[in-house]
């Protein structure tokens, strides 16, 4: 018997060893059947985990930044910078045309018949002047049956009726220069465009932004408030209804936050856009929304415009440009009679008895006799620039009466939000004076509910138009020509 407490002493370290292996053993069954119902086992769950991208990390851009950004990156704008470079590469061929041209002229010829071979060698130097004359020097060398030989021939053409002068000879550079203009000119404009796009879709993600925030801070309230309604309907100091009207009003406000969410995802897409940025970096951007009274004259904002709009100096160009149209046409109406004048020089190195030397005077022309198809043309060109000159009439009536328009939206603007500040004041007091008697059960939460959701709005709307105030800010200055220098091509402060 003393034996025996020993004895169990030894054996349950053995039973405790067995049981914890067992449980060891399950534990590793369990691990591998479950890595076993994974495709690729652990090893490839460990991998994909490693090779998840995780998403970058915010970009947080501002108004200036944003702006930058939409003048280098922006594709629309890119595009035309493109056409810009494409129309300088036009100019320049037509200016190729007046330069001086080389070109290689060669024959070679053999004769079985007779065993007599012929190969010649040369170049003609031509170049077209400003006044529509055309001159060639073609010096030629060569051998004819043994026999070595040279030619000199020297020619000019001179247009006598059509055709004569620089505005008709220059006509086509005359064009792409204007056309090179125009495209520079209207790349201006584009970039313009781009920053009133830029600050527009800038400031309305400020303004979902500002609203999520007033809305958050709204159900925040509204949460707190629906608490201490449940404290007072359990103590029967008000009722049941008013539980239900702040359970509505809260849904109401967080159905109206997600869809505000989901436009500040939109809008977020739309200046990603504009930046030519990766829809999938996500964006914060800041601008601010302070703002400073514009203050200027009526005559003198009409006048900064009339003196810095593009559209007057592009209308200005396509009225010369006109002119210079029916100039070439009325030419047309001239018959085509050109003078050739040549000289030409032959010499066999064999036979000097054999060497020539020719002046001739030539008049050549060719053209239809009723030119009714040139008198179209002509009366068409006049009419086309009696139309160009009202339109640059009207365009500086637009800019005129475009200026007003902003000048008197700002004004607007501004009475506005000094009707939202009172309007936000009154709510205010409003606010206070419900939670006070809610608080102290002289009232039910109906006025409370009703101060809160003005009070939201009232922020909301003053904070609208404060934006849409700087927003008008921007486009004043577009209205005026100064919002980008021309000069520098960048965006003016």
């Amino acid at each position: 018997m003393p034996d025996w407490p020993a004895r169990k002493k030894r054996v349950a370290p053995h039973r405790l060893n067995r049981a914890g292996a067992c449980w060891i053993l399950f534990v590793l069954l369990g691990v591998a059947a479950l890595s076993s119902m994974m495709p690729g086992g652990l090893s490839a769950a460990v991998e994909d985990r490693k090779g998840e991208k995780q998403p970058p990390a915010p970009l947080t851009i501002s108004l200036e930044q944003a702006i930058r950004i939409a003048m280098e990156n922006n594709r629309t704008l890119r595009n035309a910078a493109l056409d810009v470079t494409s129309s300088d590469l036009s100019l320049q061929t037509r200016e190729s045309e007046f330069d001086v041209k080389i070109t290689p002229q060669g024959a070679t010829r053999y004769s079985s018949a007779t065993d007599n071979s012929y190969w010649q060698a040369g170049a003609r130097v031509s170049k077209k002047l400003a006044q529509g004359s055309t001159l060639s020097v073609t010096p030629l060398f060569g051998e004819s049956g043994g026999s070595g030989n040279s030619e000199v021939d020297v020619a000019l053409t001179v247009p006598l009726l059509q055709g004569a002068g620089s505005d008709y000879a220059l006509d086509g550079l005359y064009s792409s220069l204007y056309s090179n203009k125009r495209e520079k000119l209207s790349f201006v404009q584009q970039q313009t465009d781009t920053i009133l796009k830029t600050v527009s879709a800038v400031y309305g993600c400020i303004q979902t932004q500002q609203q999520i925030t007033f809305l958050e801070k709204q159900l925040v309230e509204l949460k707190r408030h629906l608490s201490l309604a449940r404290i007072k309907e359990k103590s029967g100091i008000i009722g049941a209804m008013d539980l239900y009207r702040a359970e509505i009003r809260i849904q109401n406000v967080e159905e109206e936050l997600t869809s505000t969410r989901e436009q500040l995802a939109n809008n977020a897409d739309e200046v990603k856009d504009l930046l030519a940025v990766s829809q999938q970096q996500a964006i914060i951007v800041t601008a601010p929304v302070a703002y400073t009274p514009v203050e200027i004259g009526l005559e003198e904002a009409q006048r900064i415009a009339v003196s810095n709009r593009i559209e007057l100096v592009l209308s200005a160009m396509q009225v010369r440009e006109t002119e210079r149209r029916v100039a070439v046409a009325k030419n047309r109406l001239l018959p085509e009679l050109d003078l050739r004048l040549g000289y030409n020089n032959y010499r066999d190195d064999d036979y000097d008895v054999l060497s020539e030397e020719r002046w001739t005077v030539a008049l050549s022309s060719d053209t239809d006799l009723l030119r009714t198809t040139e008198r179209n043309e002509y009366a068409r060109s006049k009419i086309e620039l009696q139309q160009v000159q009202l339109n640059q009439q009207g365009e500086e009536e637009r800019i005129i009466q475009d200026v007003r328009f902003r000048l008197n939206s700002l004004e607007k603007l501004q009475e506005r939000i000094r009707i939202r500040d009172e309007q936000a004041r009154q709510a205010m007091g409003k606010l206070r004076l419900a939670e006070s008697k809610f608080r102290h059960s002289l009232a039910n939460n109906f006025d409370l509910l009703e101060a809160q959701t003005e009070m939201q709005q009232a922020a909301t709307d003053h904070m609208v138009e404060t934006i849409n105030y700087i927003i008008g800010t921007y486009r004043l200055r577009s209205s005026l020509g100064t919002l980008l220098d021309t000069k520098s091509g960048a965006a003016v402060k």
